[in-house]
């Protein structure tokens, strides 16, 4: 089951990726382009956040040292898959924007810090 916080801030991130995205399509001088590399920068984040979740939701209650572990070992996956996301992204696709790649990235990212001002 995942905690409804961590559901939220995912929507959230969702939300701020298709919104970049929207916003690439509409400034950018090859908007496919651009809302793809939004896309990928997006899915760069939300992918991670969703192994974190997977990783540290498996111990809700319990040993306080058992829960910090599965944290920092979620916090540890997290790390190496964005790192490894990003990489898979620039070697495979050539014709990425950088920009939209980590403005939608930027993006994503920014749903912890809404999460923490919207409560609903």
């Amino acid at each position: 089951m995942i905690n409804p916080d961590a559901r939220r801030v995912v929507r959230i991130q969702l939300r701020l990726t298709l919104l970049a995205m929207l916003l690439g399509l509409a400034v950018a001088d090859a908007p496919l382009n651009a809302a793809m590399s939004v896309l990928l920068g997006g899915l760069c984040a939300i992918i991670p956040a969703l192994v974190y979740i997977r990783i540290a939701g498996t111990l809700q209650r319990g040993d306080p040292a058992a829960i910090m572990r599965s944290h920092y070992r979620a916090a540890a996956a997290k790390f190496i898959l964005t790192l490894l996301l990003f990489g898979g992204v620039l070697l495979f696709f050539k014709d990425l924007s950088v920009p939209g790649l980590f403005g939608g990235f930027i993006a994503a990212t920014s749903a912890y810090w809404f999460g923490l001002l919207i409560k609903n």
